[in-house]
């Protein structure tokens, strides 16, 4: 019944989408099947009984994804769904769904590891992509040496969640990223600087901000504004990309003067995206 799908759709908002995100820029870069997230109450016009969607709410009742989840079934496109219970869990029992229950009681940004990896072992199943546990297991195991790091406990000195944190106090980060996967970084740092510390945050992605928003932030006057500047990066950007962050951190250099860089660690994609994500997590949560 499930073989067959010809394109995947990820619904959810929030953490949910956020795992999303990270799954599908994995499938993009490895699988031959379109993905695509959408936030959203409706979905795409080319989603028929050949599509594959995937129903993430972590609570199960956020109301954007039960609107997809009910459209999807209308239109008879096959459909999985992930929450912890709520209104999702029992529609999907009524529609005899296939339903993945996953542990409540977080706060949904809190369930970012629980949902994106549900997920991903549930891609797995499918068959979708291969090396998925590989990839699962060298994250785990980077994140485990980071929280010594980043962890409460950890000396300021060489903690850079804290040292960031105190740096940006009063300011209004501006996140820059790339495309094809550093950029679901870039959201989640700026959802988490926004729920956790209560503040605005801008992120923008290479090369597209080359292409607009490097006009106005090259105008800001160093000292005058309220912006700080924040990089994240990929250890295998493509070198395109790498070119345009150092001309345009030249570029930006007088506007900003302390410019702020992290770098992705790990081999796999998704270790390299969740490195940046958990220093964000923390630098949000110590702010």
């Amino acid at each position: 019944k499930y073989k067959g799908f010809n394109t995947i759709i990820i619904a959810g908002m929030g953490g949910s989408a956020i795992g999303g995100d990270i799954a599908a820029s994995i499938m993009t870069e490895v699988s031959d099947i379109p993905v695509c997230v959408t936030r959203n109450y409706t979905l795409p016009k080319f989603v028929n009984t050949k599509t594959l969607v995937i129903a993430i709410s972590y609570s199960g009742n956020t109301e954007e994804t039960l609107s997809i989840f009910e459209e999807a079934r209308k239109i008879g496109a096959k459909i999985i769904s992930i929450s912890s219970g709520g209104r999702l869990e029992k529609i999907s029992a009524d529609s005899r769904i296939p339903f993945l229950k996953i542990s409540g009681g977080l706060q949904p940004r809190a369930a970012l590891p629980v949902l994106l990896f549900s997920l991903l072992k549930l891609i797995d199943a499918l068959g979708i992509i291969s090396g998925l546990k590989e990839q699962m297991d060298e994250t785990i195991s980077i994140l485990e040496s980071k929280q010594k790091i980043y962890g409460i406990g950890s000396n300021y000195k060489n903690n850079d969640a804290k040292k960031l944190s105190l740096k940006l106090q009063g300011r209004i980060p501006v996140i820059l990223g790339s495309t094809g996967g550093i950029d679901a970084a870039c959201m989640r740092w700026k959802t988490q600087l926004n729920e956790n510390s209560k503040t605005t945050a801008l992120y923008n992605v290479f090369p597209e901000l080359n292409h607009n928003e490097l006009v106005n932030l090259s105008q800001l006057k160093n000292g005058g504004h309220m912006f700080s500047l924040i990089i994240l990066r990929d250890k295998y950007e493509n070198e395109r990309i790498k070119l345009r962050i150092e001309i345009t951190k030249k570029l930006l250099s007088d506007s900003f003067g302390n410019i702020y860089e992290y770098f992705s660690e790990g081999e796999s994609k998704l270790a390299r995206i969740l490195s940046l994500v958990y220093l964000g997590d923390f630098v949000s949560t110590y702010l």
